[in-house]
């Protein structure tokens, strides 16, 4: 996974959408849909929840104590 998909990722365990995603990042709503497809296409998942369960329990992403835990979009 490319740094910005992993940036992403980590906006998407914080619940944001598409277009909040675009904006913490500064790219478009059609960039932060694409990021979203490529990863749900790299790691065979159908949907966005699937994504995250598999990158908390294959370690990509750390298990939060809070939502400011959270790494990637506030970083």
């Amino acid at each position: 996974m490319s740094a910005r998909e992993q940036h992403v990722l980590g906006c998407l365990a914080q619940g944001l959408s598409d277009k909040q995603i675009a904006r913490a990042l500064g790219i478009s709503d059609q960039t932060a849909r694409t990021h979203r497809r490529n990863m749900l296409d790299k790691t065979s998942t159908a949907n966005v929840c699937a994504l995250l369960y598999l990158a908390f329990t294959q370690g990509w992403l750390p298990w939060p104590s809070t939502a400011r835990d959270m790494q990637g979009c506030t970083d």
